[in-house]
C-alpha cells in the first residue's frame, strides 16, 4: 500500500515537473543558468527572478522528483520482489534525464538532445503510471469485475494501443517544433503564409507537419475513444478516461491554434504543453488499466510478505 501511494505521489509530482519544464522554453529561460549543474550563476539558491525563476525552478523541481524516485526505488526493492527491474530502470531513467538536461545546457540547446530530454520525461511519467497501477492493493471484487470488463472490451485494447502510438508520434513532432524554434515559423492560419501549406523551409515544414498531424490525432482520438466506449459499456472508469481524452484533444487543437494567433503567449503555450501531457497520460493509463494483472504478484503486496500474516508458506 505504501509503495502504491508513493508511486502516485511521484507520478503527480512528475506531471507538475513536466508543466514546470514546459515554461522554460516559451519564456526564453533555457540558458538563464549557464552552469550544467545544480548551481545557477554561482549559487545553489540564486535570486529567483526572471529566467532564473523558470530554469532553476525547473532544476529544483527535478531534484525533488529525483529524491522521490530514490524513495520509490527503495520501497519497490524492499516490498515488491518481482519489480526489481522496473525499480532500477526508473532510477536509471531519472539519472539519464538529469544527464540529458546537463548536456542540453552545456552544449547550448542542441535540438536532438533537448528532444530526447522531453520524450524521456514523458516516458518516465508513463512508467510511473504503470507502477501506480501495478502496485494497487488487492481488491478481489474489483479484480473480478475488471476481468469481466476486459472480456467485454475484447479487441478494443488494440484501439487503445493505436491511440497511445499516435499521441507519442505527435509528442515527437511537438518536441521537434519546440526545440527547432519552429513554433512561430508559420504565422498564418490555417496556411503557413500567403496560401502556402507546405513551404520549402525545413523549419516551416516541421511546423506544418505538426499542425496536420494534430488534426489526425484529434480525429483518431475521438474515433478510437468512441469505439472503446461502445465496447466497454459497463466499464465506467474506462469510459470516463475516454471522455476525458476527447475533451482534452479538442482543447489541445483550440490551444494549438491560439499559440499561433497569440504569437506564443506563454500561458497559452504552457496550457498547450499541459494538454499534451494530460492526453498522453490518459491514453497510457487506459492501456495499462485494461491489461491483465497477475493476482498473486500484481494485485497487492508480495505474497511472500503476506505469508507470515496469513500463517501459510508462500509457494515458490
Amino acid at each position: 500500500m505504501l509503495e502504491h501511494r508513493f508511486a502516485q505521489l511521484t507520478a503527480a509530482c512528475t506531471f507538475l515537473l513536466l508543466i514546470i519544464g514546459g515554461t522554460v522554453n516559451p519564456t526564453g529561460s533555457s540558458l538563464a543558468c549557464p552552469e550544467p549543474t545544480m548551481i545557477c550563476n554561482g549559487e545553489f539558491l540564486p535570486e529567483m527572478t526572471g529566467g532564473v525563476l523558470y530554469e532553476h525552478g525547473h532544476r529544483l523541481a527535478a531534484m525533488s522528483v529525483g529524491l522521490l524516485q530514490i524513495g520509490l526505488t527503495i520501497l519497490l526493492l524492499r516490498r515488491r520482489r518481482g519489480m526489481g527491474a522496473v525499480a532500477w530502470g526508473t532510477l536509471g531513467m531519472v539519472c539519464l534525464q538529469g544527464g540529458l538536461g546537463a548536456v542540453t545546457v552545456a552544449y547550448k540547446l542542441p535540438w536532438f538532445v533537448s528532444t530526447g530530454h522531453l520524450l524521456l520525461g514523458f516516458s518516465y511519467f508513463a512508467t510511473l503510471l504503470w507502477i501506480a497501477w501495478r502496485t494497487r492493493p488487492a481488491r478481489p471484487a474489483e479484480d473480478d469485475a475488471a476481468d469481466a470488463h476486459r472480456a467485454e472490451l475484447g479487441d478494443g485494447r488494440r484501439l487503445i494501443q493505436l491511440g497511445v502510438g499516435v499521441v507519442f508520434v505527435q509528442l515527437l513532432l511537438g518536441a521537434l517544433v519546440r526545440h527547432s524554434e519552429a513554433t512561430l515559423a508559420c504565422i498564418g492560419m490555417p496556411d503557413c503564409h500567403a496560401g502556402d501549406y507546405f513551404p520549402a523551409s525545413w523549419v516551416q515544414r516541421i511546423h506544418m507537419i505538426h499542425r496536420g498531424f494534430g488534426i489526425v490525432v484529434g480525429v483518431t482520438t475521438i474515433a478510437l475513444a468512441l469505439l472503446v466506449m461502445r465496447r466497454a459499456r459497463s466499464w465506467g472508469r474506462l469510459r470516463a478516461v475516454m471522455l476525458a481524452a476527447i475533451a482534452t484533444v479538442v482543447a489541445q487543437i483550440v490551444l494549438g491554434i491560439y499559440v499561433v494567433l497569440t504569437f506564443r503567449s506563454v500561458p497559452v503555450a504552457v496550457a498547450h504543453f499541459a494538454g499534451a501531457a494530460t492526453l498522453w497520460g490518459l491514453w497510457a493509463y487506459a492501456w495499462f488499466s485494461t491489461g491483465a494483472r497477475a493476482r498473486a504478484a500484481g494485485a497487492g503486496a508480495d505474497p511472500q510478505l503476506l505469508a507470515p500474516v496469513r500463517g501459510v508458506h508462500a509457494v515458490p
